[in-house]
């Protein structure tokens, strides 16, 4: 329930911002119309063109942002940025043909056929479409640097993680269990694609649950979340869980095509990182810190005590997580390379 509600609200809000980002244009196109026709000598006055612009731009926002983002965007996800775009033209296409031909057509006394290739060959028909579908395209364009960058791409163009900033997060570390007997059984070309689709499955989940894709590390998956997005309606556990339920859905696929049903394992871990921007050329954000270290250490103690699932008493104290789940004490564990002992638990919905 609580991932369904996050996901409802996160793409609504992409629906809004999109629809500003629009009615933002189109008070931008309004200004250029009115500057325009004043350069010409016509009469103009800058509310007319607001007005028109504002009602237009509004509607299409919140329809054809809500149309794209709920439905058309996860089918145009498997194709290539061009491939996705040419789709999107074409449909603008029919769009703009609709409301710029067909309907003046309809509504006019002269021939319907007259009508419709007047305003289809006209110039004003042409600069509608372009308009549209430049706006389309800049604007699926931004939703594809959205998924290429997640959610810390608002802060990589801010500068925020330009000088290294102190953060509370929450990691969960996940793992393929034994990858490299399926590695060697697949071979390098079809375990690469298992792999692939692998992680095209457990994404909506992460992002469901707010949650940042940090790192692919072959058939490892680092994922971070700020400390207080991760643990409200603790939703990094409910995210490890709806993966769970993703590949179980999935195993039969996964079974005929690649002959296993892909479990993984995962460890959880909170505290204090060092988040930057290291590279000159090719930048990336990377969290350094005891906590990191630890987080993947807690996934690599899956396999000796039995279960999928690994969780410090130090993240566990502050999910306050509801009776629906039944937390087990694995007990005070020593980890590689750590002086003291982890309190460990496991998770079970």
């Amino acid at each position: 329930m609580a991932a369904s509600r996050d996901r409802s609200q996160l793409r609504l809000n992409r629906v809004f911002r999109i629809t500003f980002i629009w009615v933002l244009v189109g008070f931008i196109a309004a200004l250029f119309e009115h500057n325009v026709l004043l350069v010409h000598g016509i009469p103009s006055t800058y509310a007319e063109h607001l007005n028109e612009r504002f009602i237009t731009s509004l509607l299409a926002g919140l329809f054809g942002g809500g149309i794209y983002i709920l439905i058309l965007r996860d089918r145009l996800r498997k194709y290539s940025f061009v491939k996705a775009i040419t789709i999107m033209a074409v449909i603008m296409f029919f769009v703009i043909t609709f409301t710029g031909a067909v309907v003046p057509a309809l509504s006019a006394s002269d021939p319907f056929a007259n009508v419709f290739l007047e305003h289809l060959s006209s110039p004003r028909f042409l600069g509608q479409y372009m308009f549209w579908t430049i706006l389309v395209g800049a604007s699926v364009f931004m939703v594809r640097l959205n998924d290429q960058f997640g959610s810390g791409g608002i802060a990589y163009l801010t500068g925020r993680y330009h000088k290294p900033q102190q953060e509370m997060r929450v990691f969960m570390f996940l793992d393929m269990r034994s990858s490299t007997s399926i590695a060697e059984r697949l071979g390098n070309v079809k375990y690469f694609q298992l792999l692939n689709e692998l992680y095209t499955d457990i994404t909506d989940p992460i992002v469901d649950a707010r949650g940042e894709i940090y790192q692919y590390v072959g058939d490892e998956v680092s994922v971070t979340w700020p400390l207080r997005r991760g643990i409200i309606r603790y939703r990094c556990i409910v995210c490890f869980f709806n993966i769970r339920k993703k590949l179980r859905t999935r195993a039969p696929y996964y079974k005929k095509r690649y002959g296993i049903e892909p479990l993984f394992k995962a460890g959880f871990h909170y505290g204090e990182v060092t988040a930057g921007e290291v590279g000159r050329v090719k930048k990336e954000r990377i969290f350094s810190g005891d906590v990191v270290n630890t987080a993947a250490r807690i996934q690599n103690s899956c396999n000796a005590h039995g279960v999928d699932n690994l969780i410090s008493k130090d993240l566990l104290d502050v999910l306050q997580l509801p009776e629906t789940f039944k937390v087990r004490e694995i007990g005070n564990i020593d980890l590689r390379g750590k002086r003291f002992t982890t309190s460990l638990w496991t998770l079970e919905e």
